[in-house]
């Protein structure tokens, strides 16, 4: 689900800044920055590039499930877990597009300003794992980006982090737990 969500955002992304620049080509992707030999990764190339910077769950959204009584037994659906992703987008553009850049960044945050929630009733499209998302920026300070792209592996871009808040993971999945009557053994069954 957490592929589906960066997917589903950069494809509402891209949507939107192929009609406001018509592009005829994606310009948001999602893909790591680097490669895993330390290479710049092809792909991302004069991109503005999704990436996951973190994962964490969120403990403010609880869940509760009850059994359902199927007629033989209690089936237990399982808790779905919520989920905080800490997404970054960059604009990698090389040096010689880095105006251009700075303008696919910019309407990137004012898509996300103006649409800072997705779900079903707009967005039918949607996943059927997700419930909803919840895009909000993310400040950090001058150390913490710098960590940031420390950790990435490469030199800063032009890039703004966002949380996605309210990923729902594991709600489709359920498990038997068998119905037991306990009878007193004093009592006398069929009879009244």
């Amino acid at each position: 689900m957490i592929n589906a969500a960066l997917q589903f955002l950069v494809s509402q992304l891209n949507q939107y800044l192929r009609r406001k620049f018509s592009a005829q080509e994606n310009v948001a992707i999602v893909s790591k920055m680097m490669d895993n030999d330390g290479r710049e990764s092809e792909s991302a190339t004069n991109k503005l590039v999704m990436f996951l910077a973190n994962v964490e769950k969120d403990s403010m959204t609880q869940a509760s499930t009850k059994p359902e009584f199927d007629g033989f037994r209690n089936i237990i659906h399982s808790k779905p877990i919520f989920l905080n992703l800490h997404i970054v987008l960059a604009a990698n553009f090389k040096a010689s597009h880095y105006e251009e850049s700075l303008k696919y960044l910019s309407r990137a945050v004012g898509f996300f300003q103006d649409h800072s929630v997705f779900d079903r009733t707009s967005f039918p499209e949607l996943n059927s794992g997700l419930e909803k998302l919840i895009v909000d920026v993310e400040n950090l300070n001058l150390q913490e980006m710098c960590n940031l792209w420390s950790l990435v592996g490469c030199k800063y871009v032009p890039s703004v982090m966002y949380k996605v808040r309210t990923v729902a993971l594991g709600s489709g999945y359920s498990y038997y737990r068998p119905y037991v009557v306990h009878v007193p053994e004093e009592a006398s069954i069929g009879a009244y």
